[in-house]
């Protein structure tokens, strides 16, 4: 499955930001990474979320796709998350997008 530019761009940007600026970007707070999400909204636009949004939705739907093996190779992000953060950092991803109406 070949991830969209959004992919990219979103993984490049939560790579660079995610220390330095957003330190409790992995807390469990219900809205710590919707800096993350709104800073990607306004830097790609809104056609970049729905990209996003529309490939998050289908790597969560496979429940046989490692998606921990697709951030490690697609990702501009040079370090892995595990698979469980992943889906989660989708998940709430998703979940921040369809909120937005």
């Amino acid at each position: 499955m070949k991830p969209p530019q959004a992919f990219y761009d979103f993984t490049l940007q939560f790579h660079q930001d995610l220390h330095l600026v957003y330190p409790d970007w992995a807390s469990e707070s219900p809205t710590a990474r919707h800096y993350i999400y709104s800073n990607f909204r306004q830097r790609y636009g809104d056609q970049a979320v729905r990209d996003l949004s529309d490939f998050s939705r289908r790597l969560l739907s496979d429940e046989h796709l490692d998606i921990e093996t697709l951030w490690f190779e697609e990702s501009k992000a040079d370090w892995v998350i595990s698979e469980e953060g992943i889906r989660r950092l989708f998940k709430d991803f998703e979940a921040w997008a369809s909120s937005l109406g």
